[in-house]
């Protein structure tokens, strides 16, 4: 019985020894997670560090104190290894090495990961041979020749190869051969580090345009669709051409989706091009309601009839309101007046402004065109007629009206290019708007003057953060004898506000009257940077400092008295926008006005 005990106990010990692990991976004994706490990368000098990010699979940690830091995972850093190898080979690095060292803390529940990469030497690129059939014609030569991203005495890399091969497969099908074939061979010898490379031409056929058709608009006429290609029948053919026609035409707003294809004929060498559309509706009414810290509640309505009695025109009434500006407006526009991508609008806006410094009633009449010369670049001109009575005006500011009634004709003439990748919030790109308008007598107008805007915007993107900056520069020069009050005080510049100087209020930089009143000027200068960064989901914040002032003359535009205001703000993104929350705190303020600001609205400052 003894014996027998002992056995047992002996197989219970036994069991209870094999079932514990014998060499448990820090904090697996109680399934404690380990956190990554910093992930270095050395020696990465010819591949970006946001290159490998998007290669690997273990997550650096992020620079919100914040955030939660990323789990560890040892079997998928050793399979990053693997990865950032290849990632070099396809660079040229073929005896690219990269290990890891691990660091846990006191607790091993957390590590610090360095990822030392020994890149090596590329492989270069010794000889290229280009196989280009002598009947191909000399400038489509020439672009290939001046376009390779892939030189001899230079790196030589897969990644180049196949961009190599693309590019020219691209050239060929903008040049007449939509049928291009491009072969290579890569000769790489990775003990020498040399490679050769062989690329081989076989155009096709060279195909011209032919007939172009539209299918399924049911309302909108087919001419109003063709008439926005920009080729004819017998042009080279051209993707390109195709791409920037089936933009031409869903910028239209007339259709909800536009497919183009094409029927290459290889017995007549002609490429017949059908235009695919789905209609959206032609009667649609749209209600949109807002707040902001100025203007407080808003709201707007519009109602649009498109290919408006044909040709593509749209009718459009619409009606806004908020505490500041009421106005209702009735446009027509007929697209196709010069061209593709042109239009000639006319409308008529009868206006009510209640602004700090006065109010007044208008109505304009605007006829103009607007034409768009390439992606993101366009120009627009116009001639108008606003006749508008001022009321409500402060006793100080009288003094520098000359009349409550005015009539003004002018012109305004503009250019426009947006590189930009979103325009409810920007990230990256560029923006740069010039406005000129003219006043004149001997056109009807009560005054002459001269007045012109130059805004310039640009946004960046760096490891999820985004650098913004823009400056507004603004004059107004009277001439013919009139003076600077001369011109109407709801034409003259005023800054301060949400969108332009966040360390004043609305319309409150620059020239006041003894009321404090603004009575606005004829000089403008402002300017902004932002910093942008996510904090959790569709949260951001921004740190910004904003810098500027409004002259009474014009070209006054003294340096030292510029007004500056650092701030910060919440943001919270929507599909409409960024709903904005700012703290302005201007530095060197004006005696009477709070210093600091807070503005609430929709939409990016710039």
């Amino acid at each position: 019985m003894r014996k027998f005990q002992g056995t047992f106990i002996t197989c219970f010990l036994v069991l209870i020894a094999v079932s514990l692990p014998l060499n448990s991976a820090p904090g697996e004994a109680n399934n404690q997670t380990v956190q990554i706490s910093k992930l270095k990368i050395k020696g990465a000098d010819h591949v970006s560090i946001k290159e490998i990010k998007e290669r690997i699979g273990t997550e650096f940690p992020s620079i919100k104190p914040w955030a939660k830091d990323p789990e560890f995972d040892e079997e998928i850093l050793k399979d990053d290894m693997v990865r950032i190898q290849r990632l070099y080979g396809d660079h040229g690095y073929y005896d690219a090495k990269a290990e890891y060292k691990i660091k846990y803390n006191d607790k091993r529940d957390r590590v610090e990961i360095t990822i030392k990469i020994v890149e090596g030497k590329p492989v270069i690129l010794q000889d290229l041979n280009i196989d280009i059939p002598e009947d191909l014609n000399e400038e489509t030569k020439k672009d290939i020749l001046d376009s390779l991203p892939i030189k001899v005495n230079e790196r030589f890399s897969s990644i180049k190869y196949q961009q190599t091969k693309a590019l020219i497969s691209d050239i060929l099908s903008n040049n007449g051969y939509p049928k291009a074939v491009v072969e290579g061979e890569a000769i790489v010898n990775r003990k020498e580090k040399w490679a050769k490379l062989s690329l081989k031409i076989n155009p096709g056929l060279l195909y011209r345009f032919g007939s172009i058709s539209a299918e399924g608009n049911e309302k909108v006429e087919s001419y109003v669709i063709t008439r926005e290609a920009t080729f004819k029948k017998g042009d080279i053919y051209s993707t390109k051409k195709l791409n920037d026609t089936q933009a031409r035409i869903f910028q239209l707003g007339l259709f909800s989706s536009v497919l183009i294809d094409t029927d290459l004929n290889e017995e007549i060498t002609t490429a017949d091009v059908n235009v695919k559309v789905r209609e959206r509706k032609l009667g649609e009414v749209k209600v949109g309601v807002g707040f902001g810290t100025e203007d407080l509640f808003r709201g707007q309505i519009v109602w649009t009839k498109r290919n408006f009695f044909g040709g593509g025109r749209r009718l459009q009434l619409s009606a806004s309101a908020s505490f500041i500006t009421q106005r209702f407006l009735v446009s027509l526009i007929q697209p196709y007046i010069i061209g593709g991508g042109s239009e000639l609008a006319g409308s008529i806006n009868f206006e009510r402004d209640d602004f700090p410094g006065f109010k007044a009633g208008s109505i304009v009449g605007t006829v103009g065109v607007r034409k768009r010369f390439s992606q993101g670049f366009g120009g627009f001109g116009s001639f108008n007629v606003q006749a508008s009575r001022l009321s409500d005006v402060s006793s100080e500011t009288e003094q520098f009206i000359e009349r409550n009634n005015y009539f003004v004709t002018f012109f305004n003439f503009g250019i426009v290019r947006n590189t930009t990748d979103n325009i409810f919030n920007p990230t990256r790109g560029t923006v740069a708007l010039f406005v000129f308008e003219p006043s004149f007598k001997t056109l009807g107008s009560q005054v002459n003057y001269i007045k012109g805007t130059v805004q310039l915007s640009g946004y960046k993107e760096l490891l999820n953060v985004v650098f913004a900056k823009s400056i507004t520069v603004g004059f107004m020069q009277p001439f013919g004898g009139d003076g600077t009050f001369d011109v109407p005080i709801f034409k003259r510049f005023f800054a301060g506000g949400s969108t332009s100087m966040r360390g004043f209020p609305f319309q409150k930089l620059g020239p006041l009257d003894a009321n404090e009143d603004p009575i606005g000027g004829n000089s403008l200068l402002v300017g902004n940077f932002e910093i942008r960064f996510p904090i959790y989901k569709d949260f951001g914040g921004v740190v910004f400092f904003d810098y500027g002032n409004v002259y009474k003359d014009e070209f006054d535009y003294r340096l030292d008295q510029l007004k500056y205001a650092p701030g910060a703000g919440l943001r919270y993104n929507t599909i409409i926008g960024p709903i904005r929350f700012d703290f302005g705190y201007t530095l060197n303020p004006e005696p009477g006005i709070r210093r600091y600001q807070f503005f609430f609205s929709i939409g990016q400052a710039f």
